[in-house]
């Protein structure tokens, strides 16, 4: 550290001031004693406040789909987006604990109704007052909205109604009890973030998709598609034990894996992401830049088709008999993959997995998850292709993926080689940019098997809704397993998971009785091989730089709040 006195003092206190002139982030600078007798003239001094401005991450997806909560679930998304909304509470994944935010306290009243008392004084970003009313709006026009445009309407159809008693007491009645009324309500890509009931009615729908209107910590100044997101720090946020010590925050959109890390050694990004493991040495290595490893609730599936979609008659690539409708094939495909190789892939970070099962959420069941988890068995695998009739190369799979996250297409690939290896055929189809999701994930068009990334949720009704039998059709299902293909141990599939899910919902007053029934129903689906195969769960590589104090978080979310800068 250079010991500042005489004319250096006298020159950086003029450069403060003009710093502070030109409106950034500068607090005035303690000047040394000049008398070299003074106590502490000698001593090093340390500028206590932060000079950085602006904070700079480098994203590795395509941006921002909508500005509306819930016209778009995708967790990438909602790292974003939630930067201007606050929600009623959330659940935090490192502490399993709820934590108040927009509501500051709730009680049960009786099995169907919630109260929840809201914070007073919050202000929208226009200057509207937030009240119970903003609330009500929000959620009704999800749940009395169309499917086409509010993705995630299904996940609020429990709600009866809801009534308002003042302006910061609202009440929430369910259609029947359950355990997942909070979990629904409130959590993370769910379309949770309220949004302005006067700015709704003012832009509508489309609108907002254009331009959010929240109470969140960060307003937005612009943005360009698949380029840049540029926040404004909310001066007047409700939260000051949140608020940000910078002036603007910045999401670019950086595709390219090599290029994000040339920016973060190069300065250009004081965070990003999913970097490679081929490149941990040379960020760890680098002036001024930390790496590290973070468990991730995030991970790597297979989607898997069990039956052919009546929607699909006539189509002569879905109208058609696909190989995993047979249980022997499916069970072949699990067991043709060795999960630690692909978790290699991933700089040997992360834990195997099956179905959707993700730590620590305790609806996940700990049998499905590490070493259990990966039952690679490519003699077994070939023995279940030749006792369903197919000679070495003749089953075929048509096997989908993306191009983002950067690592699918590794992935891709060495699923593709262990495939083949034990006597598949791969019609291996890899989709560029947003084409995965809008032509073959969101409707419903994957043909026997789809790579696909989750993570961000750990809501268990998110993440087990899909294996209901009634849900098993709807668009962008997998369609019902074919029980004459399941071996005695799984007969009466889907009765009996319908069952144990319906338990898991509604046993209000038993929480480990409900946490049972999922991890029974998890194994069902696990040896059923319906709808998923999980391979692994991540661990994230970031790079993140000594200007800035940040520690990820188990959900992924980038909330700028939880970004400090110091220096």
């Amino acid at each position: 550290m250079v010991n500042l006195k005489g004319k250096w003092v006298f020159l950086l206190v003029v450069l403060s001031i003009m710093i502070l002139m030109v409106g950034c982030m500068r607090a005035e600078v303690p000047v040394e004693p000049d008398d070299p007798d003074e106590p502490g003239a000698e001593d090093p001094v340390d500028d206590p406040q932060p000079t950085k401005s602006k904070v700079v991450v480098g994203q590795n997806f395509t941006g921002t789909v909508s500005w509306d909560p819930p016209q778009d679930w995708h967790s990438a998304e909602e790292w974003t987006i939630e930067n201007a909304y606050d929600y009623l509470f959330y659940r935090c994944p490192e502490n399993k604990e709820w934590v108040p935010e927009l509501a500051y306290k709730w009680e049960r009243i009786d099995d169907l109704t919630v109260r929840f008392w809201l914070e007073e004084g919050v202000k929208f970003h226009d200057g509207t007052d937030f009240t119970a009313a903003d609330v009500k709006s929000h959620y009704r026009r999800i749940i009395e909205g169309p499917r086409e445009l509010y993705i995630v309407s299904h996940q609020y159809d429990y709600i009866d109604k809801m009534i308002i008693h003042d302006d910061y007491t609202i009440d929430f009645v369910s259609k029947e009890p359950t355990t997942l009324f909070f979990w629904r309500l409130t959590q993370q890509n769910n379309g949770a973030g309220i949004v302005s009931k006067a700015y709704y009615e003012e832009v509508g729908a489309e609108g907002i998709h254009r331009w959010p209107m929240g109470t969140g910590p960060w307003k937005l100044d612009s943005w360009a598609r698949d380029e840049f997101i540029l926040f404004e720090r909310n001066e007047d946020y409700w939260q000051t034990d949140k608020m940000p010590n910078y002036d603007w925050l910045e999401f670019r959109i950086i595709p390219e894996m090599s290029t994000r890390v040339a920016e973060l050694l190069t300065g250009g990004l004081d965070l990003t992401f999913d970097i490679s493991p081929e490149d941990e040495a040379r960020v760890a290595n680098a002036p001024g830049i930390q790496s590290l490893w973070q468990k991730a609730v995030a991970g790597y599936i297979m989607r898997i088709r069990t039956e052919r979609d009546p929607q699909f008659a006539g189509d002569p690539q879905l109208d058609r008999y696909f190989l995993t409708e047979d249980w022997r094939i499916r069970k072949a495909v699990e067991l043709a993959i060795d999960k630690y190789g692909l978790r290699d892939i991933a700089g040997g970070e992360g834990e195997p997995m099956r179905v959707r099962n993700l730590r620590p959420a305790s609806w996940a069941s700990p049998k499905l998850y590490g070493p259990e988890a990966n039952l690679y068995d490519p003699e077994a695998a070939r023995a279940l292709i030749a006792e369903a009739g197919y000679a070495p190369g003749e089953a075929t799979l048509v096997f989908h993926a993306g191009v983002r996250p950067d690592l699918c297409p590794d992935i891709a690939e060495v699923v593709k080689q262990m495939l083949e290896e034990v006597g598949f055929t791969v019609d291996m189809r890899i989709l560029a940019g947003p084409l995965l999701n809008t032509e073959v994930y969101n409707p419903g068009k994957s043909e026997e098997l789809l790579l696909y990334p989750i993570g961000g949720n750990h809501n268990p009704f998110f993440a087990t809704m899909a294996y209901l039998s009634d849900r098993a059709t709807l668009r962008g299902g997998m369609g019902l397993v074919n029980e004459e293909t399941l071996p005695e141990e799984l007969k009466n599939y889907h009765e009996r998971v319908d069952s144990l899910l319906n338990t898991a919902y509604t046993a209000v007053d038993d929480e480990q009785k409900s946490i049972n029934a999922y991890h029974e129903a998890l194994e069902l689906v696990a040896d059923a091989r319906a709808r998923e195969l999980g391979l692994f769960q991540l661990s994230t590589l970031w790079g993140i730089s000594d200007d800035i104090e940040y520690t990820p978080r188990f959900d992924n979310d980038i909330w700028g709040y939880d970004i400090k800068v110091v220096r």
